[in-house]
């Protein structure tokens, strides 16, 4: 089922979020990819949070068959390695939780050697509310035009690698 139009009252948020980024209009768009839409998060709490949004509107990965389920996969991985090497994170966190917004989507977070020791080794939810969403960690098109450009770029070096590697 492909996704609804933002006019449609009835459209989920990220059918919204998809035909704003397809038309251009998406200030957090990083990239098209072959399942869907990479966008930097409205909160950068943790610098280079980003979402992969699945282009097909389903609300399960399960719902997804064959060829587009692997590239959903496939996309979400190489939006982590993109991340991680953009932000030389120690780790990068993967969750399709769908509780809010029943479209298919996967946070990836990157983690930091430096995040404080009570919320290091749990999920980001673990940090306070508060601290998560104060207002200098909201996106920020100014700031963040250097981090989307740069994992822009490494999407694009990592398609390359696997065009060449066969």
């Amino acid at each position: 089922m492909a996704s609804a139009a933002a006019g449609d009252p009835t459209a989920c948020l990220v059918c919204q979020r998809i035909e704003l980024a397809a038309r251009g209009g998406n200030p957090t768009f990083i990239a098209e990819m072959k399942s869907g839409f990479a966008v930097l998060g409205d909160n950068q709490f943790l610098r280079g949070y980003s979402l992969l949004l699945a282009r097909d509107h389903v609300r399960e990965l399960h719902e997804l068959r064959g060829p587009a389920r692997d590239a959903f996969l496939r996309d979400m991985v190489v939006l982590g390695e993109a991340v991680s090497r953009v932000t030389n994170a120690v780790k990068i966190n993967y969750a399709m939780l769908g509780n809010t917004d029943p479209h298919l989507h996967c946070h990836v977070h990157a983690r930091y050697g430096d995040e404080p020791e009570p919320y290091r080794r749990g999920p980001i939810t673990g940090y306070p509310r508060e601290m998560r969403d104060a207002p200098r960690h909201q996106f920020d098109a100014a700031r963040d035009r250097d981090l989307i450009k740069a994992i822009r770029v490494e999407l694009r070096v990592l398609a390359q690698t696997a065009v060449e590697a066969g």
